[in-house]
């Protein structure tokens, strides 16, 4: 066990490692409260601008440029809120296990479970909610979902935020279904998607685990195409999912704002790990144990799921963003025994 000495000073240390990657990025974020860096930056050279970006969004998982599509979709109404002539029920068993995180952005979430609502296929399914304390309406309209009969769904409402993987972990315990699909409620699907990613997980036993193709999510799997509104996204995505069927690829991770694995797999690897607290990083934890396991990720690009991106974390003040991003990178990486590489 260290000394109190050697504790404080690798303390010390630490801090002063902090400091040196936050100041330089307050900088940026106050240069970019007095000049138009994230117009002048597409006209810099891409390291310099690639630098501006996490500066310029630091409560953004990925480039805020890319997040336009508009939060609202006149078709499914104003708020949208479900069909009630369309209530989805299955005679069999859940086969897949749909496991949403809340906090706050209860416009998102209608999105998301309309989305559910209108695509839900052949393939049964359930939803477990777990709301981690929303200071809004999202537990109550997720409770009137539950007792509507609209969707096959199940709500858990935490007393505080117990933070991302813990919420994961709690609705992961009440799934049955023999695939588990973690999908973010900043999220809208599309017709197909459960087929598609079961169909890609089921395909070779050394696959562990497969993600959609996206508009935003800071990884492989992000297209980077902008529309304006959910039914031109609707179009785009049809479009490339067209033309890139039976595609898969081999990503670096796969983002955890939509990813399929196996209930078992899951139960072996012990969900996540719930030392990142609020969150950030789990992705990358759980893509390094799949691997781990000697398995595969899997990127199906003819599978594409629509993502707002920084929902929750945008709501964050920029210096805790950056605290929690700093904190939860070090913990990877000592846990790992790696350094772990921007993508």
């Amino acid at each position: 066990m260290q000394s109190p000495d050697k504790l404080s000073l690798a303390q010390l240390r630490e801090e002063l490692a902090f400091w040196s990657f936050l100041l330089p990025r307050e900088a940026v974020q106050f240069l970019g409260r007095n000049l138009p860096l994230d117009k002048l930056r597409d006209s810099l050279p891409a390291f310099i601008g690639e630098r501006l970006r996490f500066g310029l969004y630091p409560a953004r998982i990925t480039d805020a440029l890319q997040v336009v599509c508009s939060r609202e979709h006149a078709a499914w109404g104003q708020p949208v809120d479900l069909d009630q002539s369309r209530p989805v029920k299955y005679a069999a068993a859940p086969s897949v296990s749909i496991l949403i995180v809340t906090y706050g952005n209860l416009n998102l979430t209608r999105l998301c479970l309309r989305s559910l609502q209108e695509c839900a296929g052949p393939t049964p399914f359930e939803i477990i909610v777990v709301d981690n304390a929303s200071s809004d309406e999202t537990a109550s309209y997720l409770q009137q979902v539950a007792a509507s009969g609209l969707l096959p769904l199940r709500v858990v409402c935490n007393a505080q935020n117990r933070g991302f993987a813990a919420a994961n972990n709690q609705a992961a315990q009440l799934a049955t279904g023999e695939t588990l699909i973690l999908l973010n409620n900043d999220t809208v699907v599309l017709s197909g998607w459960i087929e598609g990613l079961t169909a890609a997980l089921s395909a070779n036993p050394s696959i562990g685990m497969v993600g959609p193709v996206t508009n935003s999510c800071g990884n492989e799997a992000q297209l980077g195409t902008p529309y304006p509104d959910l039914q031109q996204m609707a179009i785009f995505a049809k479009a490339y999912t067209d033309s890139h069927v039976g595609m898969r690829t081999d990503p670096g991770m796969l983002t955890l704002f939509c990813a399929a694995l196996p209930r078992k797999l899951w139960l072996e690897l012990g969900g996540l790990d719930e030392g990142y607290g609020q969150g950030m990083f789990e992705d990358d934890d759980l893509a390094m144990a799949v691997r781990a396991r000697g398995l595969q990720l899997q990127l199906v690009h003819d599978v594409y799921v629509h993502h707002y991106g920084g929902a929750a974390f945008n709501r964050l003040p920029p210096r805790h963003y950056l605290r929690l991003f700093w904190t939860n990178r070090r913990y990877f990486e000592k846990k790992w025994q790696t350094t772990w590489q921007k993508r």
